[in-house]
């Protein structure tokens, strides 16, 4: 649920904050005070997109701050939108996409107002409906029929790419073949060309490098003067006074071990003299090998392993152009199993639907009569399709009339506005349940209707937010009377500007509010004792 929301520097809202609660959360105010701002920033709140546009004017940022509990777990949800364009969302203090608030609120929250009612006269939209409360049973049936679509998609798409590709390859199958051959013909092994290009500049530098290598030696080891003659003396000359302190013992160590490394450094040097055979006829084959290196990465690929890749993809080129036929008919032969798996779940889910669509029909038709639709009727229309869809082989579409003696007729085509309302409350009083969402937010539900409906509308609401967090802002008293809590929206100015805010009712204040919906601005006795018949109603 939400539990609270702060709105600052946004649209005409300079500062407000306010809690809601469980049950049924009423916003009322006059026209024009700000109810459909509020209704705004706690979409903003849920994920919905912002711009520059809805910031105060004389203020550079909007914020929006919503605690809210979703699942057990809290999260602390703000919205920053600067002048610039910018637009910085928050979960909990850590920056995230939009994207992921979007798929976090739309999980436990859901907003309907009058743009959102029209997404229930779109036909394309009713299947989904459908599915929804179908529940376990249409969902089996559409995991299985999903499954075989994927599967029968993937084998099309195989079955058509062999059959796009092979002309192509099997007029390159000569140069395949060709490429084949050179490259294994290289016999290329894998990091040779790094160690080709380290030997190539050591045979370069051959000459310079044996010359340093040579003298190295002299010093370190040649003649009485040597570096290791010269240490050898000083190992002898310490360990002979090394007994007489630790210092002098320890010192007398280290010296010796310096002189077993120089010796081991010495060796190494004299078996690497002794190895540098410089061969111009080794670089020139080092350099040749290089070249043909090169050769190939300028063909087929910019590595050895990339060249052994692509060599490895022209075999199965080739093999795929030599078994063409039995491959295209095995293909085809799991296609069409596939394609009679596929349309086998699509009856399945096709009677899932048809079974689903009755009992839609009956559960809508009484909550209508509940809502004041005395003898309206509604019907699921499940036509065919021709070719298999990611949702199956089904059109769907509701077809209603709200007066006796009508024909059933599209929805798009027979609803008002206010008759789209009721009908969109109607269907998420059945569907919230199966949809699991803990908060229903309606802006203007009541748009259209008035008197005993407008009553009815409000009993449902009540009714919804017995297992429901439902927040609805209206203008109508019989509505706003059935508000478990209520809150009116309501404009200050000064002389340079205008302010909105939100104060929660309480007691008379609740009354006081019910009362001016029904009386206008002069407020009688006879006004706050009906407003009060209204609340006990």
């Amino acid at each position: 649920m939400i539990k609270s929301i702060k709105i600052r520097d946004f649209a005409i809202i300079k500062n407000t904050e306010f809690n809601f609660h469980s049950g049924l959360n009423i916003i009322t105010g006059e026209t024009g005070s700000g109810k459909s701002v509020v209704a705004t920033a706690i979409s903003l709140a849920l994920g919905s997109r912002a711009d520059a546009t809805f910031i105060r004017h004389g203020s550079n940022k909007a914020y929006i701050e919503m605690d809210a509990s979703f699942d057990g777990v809290d999260y602390k949800i703000t919205r920053e939108i600067t002048s610039n364009g910018k637009n910085q969302c928050k979960i909990n203090g850590n920056g995230v996409p939009l994207g992921r608030l979007v798929s976090l609120a739309e999980k436990h929250a859901q907003i309907h107002g009058q743009f959102d009612n029209t997404s229930l006269l779109d036909p394309e939209t009713h299947i989904d409906l459908l599915d929804t409360f179908g529940g376990r049973d249409v969902l089996l049936a559409y995991r299985e029929y999903s499954n075989a679509y994927d599967k029968f998609t993937r084998l099309k798409n195989d079955y058509n790419a062999l059959v796009s590709s092979i002309k192509e390859d099997r007029a390159k199958s000569d140069y395949y073949s060709y490429a084949i051959d050179e490259i294994d013909q290289a016999n290329l092994v894998v990091n040779e060309d790094d160690e080709l290009e380290e030997r190539m500049n050591f045979l370069q530098n051959a000459e310079g490098i044996t010359q340093g290598l040579a003298a190295a030696y002299e010093y370190l080891s040649g003649g009485d003067v040597s570096a290791d003659s010269l240490l050898g003396s000083a190992v002898s000359s310490l360990g002979n006074i090394s007994g007489f302190t630790d210092e002098l013992s320890s010192l007398a160590q280290d010296l010796d071990n310096v002189s077993i490394n120089l010796g081991e450094a010495i060796t190494s040097l004299k078996d690497i003299l002794d190895s540098s055979n410089f061969s111009p006829s080794e670089l020139d084959q080092t350099m040749e090998r290089l070249s043909l290196i090169d050769s190939l990465k300028k063909k087929y690929g910019n590595t050895i392993p990339e060249i052994l890749k692509y060599r490895d993809e022209l075999n199965d080129k080739i093999d795929k152009v030599e078994n063409f036929d039995a491959e295209k008919d095995r293909l085809k032969e799991d296609l069409e199993e596939s394609r009679s798996l596929l349309y086998d779940a699509a009856k399945h889910l096709t009677s899932a639907r048809v079974s689903t669509g009755k009992s839609l029909s009956k559960s809508v038709v009484k909550q209508l009569s509940q809502l004041n639709f005395k003898d309206a009727d509604l019907e699921v229309r499940i036509e065919p399709l021709k070719s298999p869809t990611p949702k199956g082989m089904d059109e769907v579409e509701l077809f209603i009339t709200t007066n006796k003696g009508e024909p059933l007729k599209p929805l798009a085509k027979v609803a008002s506005g206010g008759e789209v309302s009721r009908i969109m409350l109607a269907i998420k009083a059945i569907t919230a349940e199966f949809e699991s969402i803990s908060t229903l937010i309606f802006d203007e539900v009541d748009t259209g209707i008035s008197g005993v409906t407008a009553s009815i509308v409000g009993d449902k609401l009540k009714e919804l937010g017995t297992n429901h967090q439902v927040i609805s802002i209206t203008h109508l008293p019989q509505i706003a009377a059935k508000g478990d809590h209520n809150y009116r929206i309501y404009k200050e100015s000064d002389e340079a500007e205008t302010f909105t805010f939100v104060e929660e009712l309480k007691g008379e204040d609740k009354v006081r509010e019910i009362a001016r919906l029904l009386g206008g601005v002069k407020i009688t006795e006879a006004t706050l004792e009906n407003a009060r018949e209204l609340i006990e109603q």
